[in-house]
């Protein structure tokens, strides 16, 4: 039996944080702020302290922090590979120069010493990359175009698509509209159409709603904590400036959606 493990966050925050566990392989996804690291670290020791491939979607704070905070803080974990394809240093400088807590070639520049440090290899992901990991079969459908105009760092999101046992789950990161674009024009249907959705950006202002009629999904994946899932603000429910509550209305009308896994009442564990 494969687990996907959806982590709740510690601080009530924006979390993007799962585990594969399979019979041969633990598989990370993200991870979160630095803040996340501690609960993390323990997840992954629960489940044996080898961790065979670490994906991350794109190089903000609240996704890739959790990584090297916890490189830089434990030595009883093991981390074989690390998965990304992040810009150049001038792109991300152009595109989002200050991020919560350092610029953004900072942020990135710190996975790097940690990853090098602990002699974690990098792997490059690019569109129609296959990786074969523990019984996963991973396929990248999105990887950053530099020839794009630096804006934000989200539009350099890759997008993920994980199968198993006969299931797919599609991770979007932070993907915004224009990249929801591209990510159909680029990829044939049967690629975009899956089981499981990791909703972009948290479930608010990400692709839009024709990308998510093109994946029909069962399940859908909020990696959300509760005033975000509220879009709360001064004068209470879906008053503040958020699109939470609009995507959630978008899923509502998918006949095809099951279940809402949604990280604020986590964590989840979904047996595949």
């Amino acid at each position: 039996m494969v687990k996907l493990h959806m982590l709740k966050s510690v601080i009530n925050s924006i979390n993007t944080s799962f585990i594969f566990q399979t019979e041969d392989a633990l598989v990370v996804i993200d991870g979160g702020r630095p803040e996340e690291a501690e609960n993390l670290h323990a997840q992954i020791m629960e489940l044996g302290g080898t961790v065979d491939a670490w994906f991350l979607t794109h190089a903000h704070d609240d996704h890739i922090s959790a990584l090297f905070t916890i490189l830089n803080t434990y030595d009883d974990i093991v981390v074989k590979r690390a998965y990304f394809n992040f810009p150049s240093a001038q792109y991300l400088a152009i595109g989002e120069p200050k991020q919560a807590f350092m610029t953004t070639p900072e942020l990135v520049d710190t996975l790097y010493t940690a990853l090098d440090s602990r002699k974690v290899e990098r792997v490059t992901t690019m569109r129609g990359d296959k990786y074969s990991i523990g019984g996963l079969d991973i396929t990248v459908l999105l990887h950053p175009d530099e020839s794009i105009p630096a804006t934000h760092i989200n539009r350099t999101s890759c997008v993920f698509r994980f199968e198993v046992n006969g299931k797919s789950l599609l991770f979007l990161g932070d993907l915004d509209e224009a990249g929801g674009r591209e990510l159909l024009e680029v990829n044939p249907p049967e690629l975009i159409k899956s089981d499981y959705v990791q909703m972009a950006h948290h479930g608010q202002a990400g692709v839009d709603f024709d990308v998510y009629r093109a994946i029909m999904p069962s399940y859908c994946l909020w990696c959300t904590p509760t005033w975000l899932w509220d879009n709360m603000g001064e004068g209470g429910y879906d008053t503040g400036p958020f699109k939470t509550v609009v995507v959630r209305g978008w899923m509502s009308s998918l006949r095809s959606v099951k279940k809402h896994y949604l990280m604020m009442e986590g964590p989840h564990v979904i047996e595949l």
